[in-house]
């Protein structure tokens, strides 16, 4: 009968930690790979965007009708630089290794800033078709944002850090 309460205690004990949101869990090494990529779209079939969507990101690019194609005078494009993933997630604690890819794009200056704004990643350059590693501790809960200031203030990712 004795271990029949010490089982059940034990079972209530875990089910309050898990209810609290109290992890046992030791932190973790994380990878992520990473992809720095550019999306682009061409069409002819609407109007061309008002204003020049270069003027708004060094992360947009955008090719007006006649200078795309001039065989055909309505098309045009744009494009995108963007991280891939844009989201992740880990918890306080883990050593996380960013493995970066440079797809597009000849050069990107990236960094990473902790939850609170300071920098975790100090700025490297990511070129096209190399790989590179760098890695931090997310020693805060939040959220971690990795930026390309080369195409700011549009071409960002996030990694959230939460407790267990």
């Amino acid at each position: 009968m004795r271990s029949h309460r010490v089982v059940l205690l034990l079972l209530i004990s875990a089910l309050v930690l898990t209810a609290c949101g109290t992890s046992t869990s030791a932190p973790s090494e994380v990878t992520f790979d990473v992809e720095l990529i550019e999306v682009k779209g061409a069409t002819d079939g609407i109007a061309a965007p008002e204003p020049d969507p270069k003027t708004l990101s060094a992360g947009y690019g955008y090719t007006p009708p006649g200078e795309y194609d001039p065989e055909s005078p309505n098309t045009w494009q744009v494009a995108a630089y963007m991280f891939s993933p844009g989201a992740m997630s880990v918890m306080q604690g883990d050593t996380v290794t960013l493995r970066m890819f440079g797809v597009n794009g000849d050069e990107h200056q990236v960094l990473v800033q902790a939850p609170d704004g300071s920098t975790v990643v100090d700025p490297f350059t990511v070129n096209r078709g190399r790989e590179y590693e760098v890695g931090f501790t997310a020693d805060q809960t939040g959220h971690y944002k990795i930026v390309c200031v080369s195409h700011s203030p549009t071409m960002t990712a996030d990694i959230f850090s939460t407790t267990g």
